[in-house]
């Protein structure tokens, strides 16, 4: 093991979630009755689908339809990447009792990364899943990013640059030495009316450097 000075960079992690915020446009109301009364939902015609009740978050754990997370362990003489995904539980309850018609699971064998290079490290995310509960709007048929995640110590240099859904909402973060993350992007949902959404069809490019003016390198 490689001992690493003080104040000096010993991790990098990014994670991106898909969640559907409680505000996503559309029909949104809220759950009248049963054990989730009180919540929102996406009105999907005899039954309602619970949205993750939140808007933006850094925190990791925050619900999402589907979350992925990449860490470099930079304390080696050679960076060890670790790559995690995650998909919370989909919910839909009866529209006039509230009563709970589908709880599941997303499928995660279609939630799929490698490691590209690792001077610099570069992660190659192809990740895509749907939603498990039948009668979801047709957006959410096709939930999806795919793109690359780069780290060059050289910069050095975070960036991430990938095609993401329309809808619902995306977002990613970032931390070094495992501090509180930093805002890489956030795209609210399009409306989710149509077919056209579904997929990953809109490009998001953005990278941290040191001496940007984000304070993402600075040391804590």
């Amino acid at each position: 093991m490689r001992t690493t000075a003080p104040g000096a960079l010993r991790s990098v992690e990014v994670w991106l979630n898909v969640f559907i915020p409680f505000d996503a446009p559309g029909p949104t109301v809220p759950v009248r009755r049963g054990p989730h009364a009180g919540k929102w939902a996406l009105d999907v015609g005899s039954s309602v689908l619970l949205t993750d009740q939140r808007s933006f978050s850094r925190d990791p754990r925050a619900a999402s339809r589907m979350h992925s997370r990449v860490a470099v362990d930079l304390a080696v003489d050679e960076p060890v990447v670790t790559i995690r995904h995650r998909g919370d539980w989909a919910i839909t309850c009866d529209r006039d009792t509230g009563e709970v018609v589908c709880r599941s699971r997303p499928r995660l064998e279609r939630m799929t990364a490698r490691v590209a290079s690792r001077t610099p490290v570069g992660v190659s995310l192809d990740c895509a899943t749907t939603c498990p509960c039948p009668g979801a709007p047709p957006a959410l048929d096709r939930l999806e990013y795919r793109g690359t995640i780069r780290y060059d110590p050289a910069g050095p240099v975070l960036s991430v640059d990938l095609m993401v859904g329309l809808f619902p909402a995306i977002e990613g973060y970032a931390s070094v030495n495992g501090g509180a993350g930093v805002v890489m992007f956030h795209q609210a949902p399009l409306p989710i009316a149509g077919s056209a959404a579904v997929g990953a069809r809109r490009r998001i490019r953005t990278a941290f450097a040191r001496g940007d003016g984000s304070g993402f390198f600075e040391s804590a």
